[in-house]
């Protein structure tokens, strides 16, 4: 059987975030006859430092192939052939999607939009994203394909867009579990850090925003790639107006084999994104012991009730607020049994057997 994924960006990218990282766990944890066709870029437009334009093993080991493509050479859409399934992480890539749908002679086409179509997403560059998928429905596109959806939810949002008679698969996404990582917590300091890409999805300017009202001493380490430059601008202006107690540190990018010493010098992970249809960031700073503060726009909800962290409203920082002077106000002790609580809570809502069996399901292993 010959499956082949299809992305922009594959490891080492990582860039893009969530759907990178989706594809490299599912890649890893799945013990299927998987390709990978992707560019040779990163979402900057970085050149990775890896084979072009030829099919090279994932890794010594593996009998998994990775292609990355290179412009202005051979195409994506000359390497698709006939294929059993082809795997699409995209919806708004043409090349990756559009044009592969078209060209692609697979026995199926099945396309996982990885939260693309949640409002939240398509409130960004909404007039773009209408055109595009206008153009879907004109050449019919819809009806060529199968959906994968990570959460019910997401399934709603796809039908909302493409119709009921859209047949959508529900299947989690494989997360990337963390070792433990405990720290000492000192009442009244709070050592916070974001690990997202810079965009207002992710809700940066909010937590400034609440930061500026604080009266707690606190320190944010903030990672990832600057998506939105004009946004960024915006951040850095009303990082310079903060008070004395509030420290900010921006650290960039940062590969995933960085983010375990990352997580291990704060407290909590502060991830309040507008929406998220799985969120890799909250999953893998739960299973490092870090509670986090995120939006009810998440999978992850219910959090304080298992002292797991806090889910906040996003539309003004009264919420925010509160949740920093709480962990800010939390003594060592009382840190110790949440920390020890964010990682159960992670580990217990997730069941690798049933999710792997969802993906043969799916694939028809």
């Amino acid at each position: 059987m010959s499956i082949k994924l299809i992305y922009d960006y594959f490891s080492p990218a990582y860039k893009a975030g969530g759907p990178t990282q989706s594809l490299a766990n599912m890649v890893a944890e799945l013990d299927m006859p998987l390709d990978v066709l992707a560019t040779n870029e990163d979402l900057d437009r970085t050149v990775l430092d890896v084979d072009a334009d030829c099919w090279i093993p994932l890794d010594k080991h593996s009998k998994k192939k990775v292609w990355y493509c290179s412009a202005g050479r051979r195409t994506l859409s000359q390497i698709i052939g006939s294929e059993d399934v082809l795997f699409i992480n995209s919806i708004f890539s043409h090349h990756f999607d559009y044009t592969a749908i078209i060209r692609s002679k697979a026995g199926r086409k099945i396309v996982s939009p990885r939260g693309m179509l949640d409002p939240g997403s398509l409130s960004q560059k909404r007039l773009k994203k209408r055109i595009y998928l206008a153009l879907w429905k004109i050449r019919g596109l819809d009806k060529r394909v199968e959906w994968h959806a990570t959460t019910e939810l997401e399934k709603e949002n796809i039908q909302r867009v493409f119709g009921r008679r859209a047949k959508v698969w529900v299947v989690p996404n494989l997360p990337k579990t963390l070792p433990f990582l405990p720290k000492t917590k000192e009442t009244g300091r709070l050592k916070m850090a974001s690990i997202a890409v810079i965009s207002p999805m992710k809700n940066h300017k909010l937590v400034l925003e609440a930061l500026s009202k604080s009266k707690e001493w606190v320190e944010w380490d903030i990672y990832g790639p600057v998506k939105d430059g004009e946004y960024w601008t915006q951040c850095l202006e009303m990082i310079h107006k903060l008070p004395p107690s509030i420290t900010v540190n921006y650290h960039g990018d940062i590969p995933p084999a960085a983010v375990t010493d990352a997580l291990e010098k704060v407290h909590i992970a502060m991830l309040p994104s507008k929406s998220e249809n799985f969120g890799h960031s909250i999953y893998e700073a739960l299973t490092a012991g870090k509670p986090v503060v995120t939006s009810h726009n998440t999978p992850w909800n219910g959090m304080e009730a298992a002292s797991a962290g806090i889910n906040v409203g996003v539309d003004s920082t009264n919420d925010l607020q509160k949740a920093i002077s709480f962990f800010s106000g939390m003594g060592p002790e009382v840190y110790e049994r949440w920390s020890k609580a964010a990682r159960n809570f992670a580990l217990e809502a997730t069941d690798l057997p049933a999710i792997k069996a969802g993906y043969e399901e799916m694939f028809g292993i």
